[in-house]
């Protein structure tokens, strides 16, 4: 879920330079009301189809519904073409605007492009269109403009390039690495004031960077602030609940987590949440030491989470992790094994169960 939210607030970032239709679209993304925002953003695009801003917007309204909903064919179809569509039009402008907004169109249709091409095991072309986007990246990080959306990309790009499952020899001495998190993350900050349009954007991706960095102090304020201009976003929430796990907050993470999957099972709009919520509520129990509670979370998550592959198997991982803790070790190894075979398994799931599998670990070191 991490890489499809990074992306998809990039995605809405630059939507965030058009005029007021497609603002309010972007209000409608945050709030996880994808069919009016859907809706709102095609008729856009069929007022103007040589503009890029409302295919980007149409592109990251079918990955938040996917993000939302769950996967099936129909959806990952169209977000392919609709990603698709971004690359044509972004290589047409590029043939004539060299600015550096163009560069970061680019640079993200080119990323996602990459993304799509590597979940369908076509590594060659996810190579070609990530190198692709490497250099729009590193034009845009040239201009003061646009430097500071550049190293969001920037991380979004290693992100691909750690979940994709490379043959080592393409790699190695081909695509150069980008400059490291840590440099971005403090751009970021530093050009913060200076672009209070992408205000939303930043404190999102500052927070998801923050909490998988291990620095939650950090993500606090942008949270706080978040939580203000969205109210009532649930993945706000989710995002509430990861930075309280991630600061140590065990009994406030459990609590939270919790209160958000009764919420989502009372509101028809959130009730496709409901198997994230039942994961996160699991790692707070298994944080917690109560192991009995988190296995029976993390069972409703599989259960539930039947249109989310990545749940199913990361909820396969820890329930295995639940199996070491109360001593049945063949029962964990069955489980671990199962992630390695799991759809839904990314390279970072695998690694977890493979050394899993060699060694459990402390129990209260969880995935969310």
């Amino acid at each position: 879920m991490r890489r499809a939210v990074v992306i998809l607030i990039l995605l809405a970032a630059i939507g965030a330079q058009a005029g007021d239709a497609l603002e309010k679209g972007r209000g409608l993304l945050y709030s996880a009301r994808f069919s009016e925002a859907e809706k709102l953003f095609q008729k856009e695009r069929d007022k103007y189809p040589e503009d890029i801003v409302p295919c980007f917007c149409l592109a990251a309204s079918t990955l938040g519904s996917i993000v939302m909903h769950g996967e099936d064919e129909e959806k990952l179809e169209l977000l392919d073409q609709r990603i698709k569509d971004c690359c044509e039009l972004s290589l047409a402008l590029l043939k004539k605007d060299d600015s550096p907004e163009t560069f970061l169109y680019a640079a993200v249709s080119f990323l996602l492009r990459a993304s799509m091409e590597a979940r369908s095991d076509r590594t060659a072309n996810s190579m070609i269109w990530l190198k692709r986007a490497l250099t729009q990246i590193m034009r845009a990080q040239k201009f003061d403009s646009t430097a500071a959306d550049a190293n969001m990309l920037n991380s979004a790009y290693n992100c691909v390039m750690d979940t994709a499952p490379w043959p080592l020899p393409m790699c190695v001495g081909w695509i150069i690495q980008p400059a490291s998190l840590s440099k971005s993350l403090a751009t970021i900050e530093e050009q913060f004031e200076r672009s209070p349009r992408f205000e939303t954007e930043m404190r999102i991706f500052l927070i998801w960077e923050y909490c998988q960095e291990g620095y939650p102090r950090c993500a606090s304020g942008h949270l706080k602030a978040l939580k203000k201009l969205y109210p009532d976003s649930p993945f706000v929430e989710i995002m509430g609940i990861r930075t309280q796990i991630s600061s140590g907050n065990r009994q406030g993470s459990f609590k939270a987590a919790t209160n958000f999957y009764a919420r989502c099972k009372s509101r028809a709009a959130w009730r496709d949440l409901m198997p994230d919520a039942a994961f996160l509520s699991g790692s707070a129990a298994l944080s917690l030491g109560y192991s009995v509670s988190a296995e029976k979370w993390f069972e409703l998550a599989l259960k539930e989470g039947t249109k989310k592959p990545r749940i199913q198997a990361a909820s396969q991982l820890m329930l295995g992790k639940c199996a070491d803790q109360r001593g049945e070790r063949e029962e964990a190894l069955r489980r671990y094994a199962l992630v390695h075979i799991h759809k839904g398994a990314n390279p970072l799931l695998k690694s977890f169960a493979a050394k899993l599998q060699k060694k459990a670990c402390d129990p209260r070191q969880v995935i969310y």
